[in-house]
């Protein structure tokens, strides 16, 4: 018997999909740009965070995008993304690791002219090896922990470490210093105090002739909320990709949110009033009511825990989702709509994260019915299911 094997990509018409909004990205971008101007005195623009695919974006399709609007600067998380967007073709922009990697990776990011993040010795020696070897001067970034408590040189050893890998790797150039701000959205106090020990030990490196052209620690909270007439670059992860770390940071910049979930309803029954819905009938019905089945679950990204707490838009009205969340499935109570006069069908489109006429549904509120951050919600939607992009001459933006 002939088996034939269909790549998911080629189904023309997926039941449920990942819509990215490029133009969207796009401005985003801008956005972050203007911003970037208006709260550091010496910006040199941002390099936007393109790490674990793009948040689920897809790091190829983002890279293109960026590039076309004219990103030189990309962040992402160890060598393998790095090599993978040279092999995509990008040659020229600068592109940083914000993971400290290993020793052993250290010829494959000189070759690839990757930018390392370094925060030990023995990285510094081995990537200065590997740069003699090839003839090359090889930009470092050093990281230092001004209270992050996972990676980078410790505030107390930050100058001492500076001046060992100065002095003791001659093919390696400075180029940026930088610390990561873990409380910019919860404690102002703190952020604060934290940036100026870290501007400290940038002023002290200066007063040893040792100027870096790249200074940073802003991550999309730190840009949205600071301004620092000490930082010149900035990283923003998740307001490029539309989603505001915070309420109040929508009257300061205007984003659009790239990604929407879409599917489409597979099946429409009545439940009779005290009939039990899903797995364990944590959901039984109250009332008669119509609900319809959407062909998305845990396997594909949507969380568990939004059972029996999240909605949906069905014709542009907030639908329920009823009982667990399955593996694969999941069941809504479209009785508002049919209240409404509507009748949903078999084939009718539903939007699980993203926009329908007047209502919307964004991923900080599937956050916070699922007790968990928006990056979660992205990366996890975002990586499991087959993703449509809208391009840039796209107009519905």
């Amino acid at each position: 018997m002939n088996v034939k094997i269909l790549n998911y990509e080629t189904v023309t018409h997926p039941p449920v999909w990942c819509e990215l909004n490029l133009p969207a990205l796009g401005h985003n971008f801008q956005e972050l740009q203007k911003l970037s101007a208006k709260h550091m005195s010496h910006a040199r623009g941002i390099m936007p965070v393109i790490k674990a695919d793009a948040y689920g974006h897809g790091m190829m399709q983002v890279a293109e995008a960026l590039n076309n609007a004219g990103c030189k600067y990309w962040t992402v998380s160890n060598t393998g993304e790095g090599v993978s967007l040279r092999a995509m073709g990008f040659k020229e922009q600068k592109i940083l690791l914000i993971e400290s990697t290993l020793t052993l990776e250290a010829k494959e990011i000189v070759a690839y002219n990757l930018t390392p993040t370094v925060c030990n010795i023995e990285m510094a020696q081995a990537l200065d090896y590997w740069a003699a070897e090839a003839g090359k001067q090889v930009p470092v970034h050093i990281k230092v922990d001004t209270g992050m408590g996972r990676l980078g040189v410790t505030e107390e050893e930050a100058l001492d470490f500076v001046e060992t890998v100065r002095r003791e790797c001659p093919h390696l150039i400075l180029e940026g210093i930088y610390t990561h701000l873990p409380l910019a959205d919860t404690d102002r106090d703190f952020t604060v105090a934290q940036m100026r020990r870290f501007r400290d030990i940038v002023f002290a490196l200066e007063n040893q002739d040792l100027t870096f052209t790249y200074v940073h620690a802003s991550n999309s909270m730190g840009l949205g909320d600071y301004k620092s007439e000490l930082f010149n670059l900035a990283r923003p992860g998740i307001m490029l990709y539309g989603i505001y770390p915070r309420e109040d940071l929508k009257e300061k910049v205007h984003l659009k949110p790239v990604m929407s979930i879409k599917a489409r309803i597979l099946f429409v029954q009545p439940i009779a009033k005290g009939r039990g819905i899903s797995y364990g009938h944590t959901f039984k019905a109250k009332e008669d009511m119509i609900v319809a089945v959407l062909p998305i679950g845990y396997s594909n990204g949507y969380l568990r825990a939004l059972s029996n707490k999240a909605f949906v838009l069905v014709e542009g009205v907030r639908c329920p989702v009823v009982g667990r969340v399955t593996m694969d499935q999941i069941i809504v109570d479209i009785t508002p709509v049919t209240l409404s006069g509507q009748v949903p069908k078999i084939g009718d489109e539903v939007v699980i994260m993203g926009s329908q006429k007047d209502e919307c549904i964004g991923a900080n509120e599937l956050a916070h019915w699922a007790d968990t951050i928006s990056y979660e919600i992205l990366c996890s939607l975002g990586n499991r299911l087959p993703r449509i992009y809208l391009p840039f001459d796209y107009l519905k933006i």
